[in-house]
């Protein structure tokens, strides 16, 4: 039996870094887009493989697209029920403020997931972030400031949370859900360009295509040699963090003759700060001897 791609590499991930742990009961996030739409029936085919123990779905909406986002929940519990699967919906409310409203909202979604996790006892959330998503977080990081740690995007496990379709591109997905004869939801500010991830999406990575249409495979290749990188550097930071820190404070003297590579990435542990500008603004406060404490101290 010939397996799809898509399956293919699931499979493949879940080899390599053991995800999804024999016996775990899986909550896949479930908007009921595509990507959602592709993990679930993946998750489906490969219950037996990853010896799942229960699988269910959890529809969060924000209620920002009026009748849309009840269509959404609809067509999530329509999918669920024909699948045979437990859902989970819940509705939050997302203050309209345009600047923020995607990390609010994904923020609030997050949490949403959560909650149901605890409250209905399952081990791990699926969500349905594939390699294209990590090719735009890294561009968005990259545009507004980020250091290497911009370079990196997301993990495939982030705590309670696992991707496994983090191998996948797009146009697997698509045609993945389209070879099963199945539908999904299109959510329509997905095509909005004044939002920058979309405007990424739709406007440069086809362009940067034309150059390599492999960019998404190029991406992967250059984030695996700098995660082996960053995690050299890693050791190398907390090693310095050790000699550097005094009692919760600072060794200015000590900082001071750190390489530079070494220092921004203390600043980074001291406040999460990842764009540069700032990043140097702080080391240049330290430089100005304004006492600084480590983060927790």
């Amino acid at each position: 039996m010939k397996y799809h791609r898509l399956i293919r590499k699931v499979v493949q991930l879940q080899r390599e870094k053991k995800l999804i742990s024999e016996g775990t009961s899986l909550l896949v996030a479930f908007s009921g887009g595509v990507d959602s739409v592709a993990l679930a029936l993946c998750m489906l085919e490969l219950r037996s493989f990853l010896s799942l123990k229960r699988l269910a779905l959890a529809h969060i909406n924000h209620q920002l697209r009026g009748e849309e986002s009840y269509r959404d929940e609809s067509f999530c519990v329509e999918f669920a029920k024909a699948k045979g699967l437990e859902v989970f919906v819940e509705r939050i409310e997302v203050k309209l403020e345009r600047e923020n409203l995607e990390a609010k909202a994904r923020e609030l979604r997050y949490k949403a997931l959560e909650e149901i996790r605890q409250r209905e006892g399952f081990d791990l959330i699926a969500t349905a972030h594939h390699l294209n998503d990590l090719v735009e977080t890294v561009l968005l990081w990259l545009v507004r400031g980020a250091g290497r740690e911009g370079l990196l995007g997301f993990e495939e496990k982030e705590g309670r949370v696992v991707r496994p379709l983090y191998l996948a591109t797009r146009e697997e997905i698509e045609d993945f859900v389209r070879s099963k004869k199945e539908t999904w939801v299109e959510d329509s500010t997905n095509y909005d360009l004044s939002y920058a991830r979309n405007l990424i999406r739709h406007k440069v990575i086809p362009e940067l295509k034309k150059i390599n249409p492999r960019l998404e495979e190029s991406f992967l290749r250059l984030r695996k040699i700098i995660r082996e990188e960053e995690d050299l550097l890693e050791d190398l930071t907390q090693k310095a963090i050790m000699e550097v820190f005094k009692e919760g404070e600072l060794d200015r003297k000590s900082f001071l003759k750190l390489p530079q590579a070494i220092k921004r990435r203390i600043t980074y542990h001291l406040y999460g700060i990842r764009n540069m500008k700032e990043t140097e603004r702080l080391i240049n406060s330290i430089k100005k001897a304004i006492p600084l404490k480590r983060l927790g101290a």
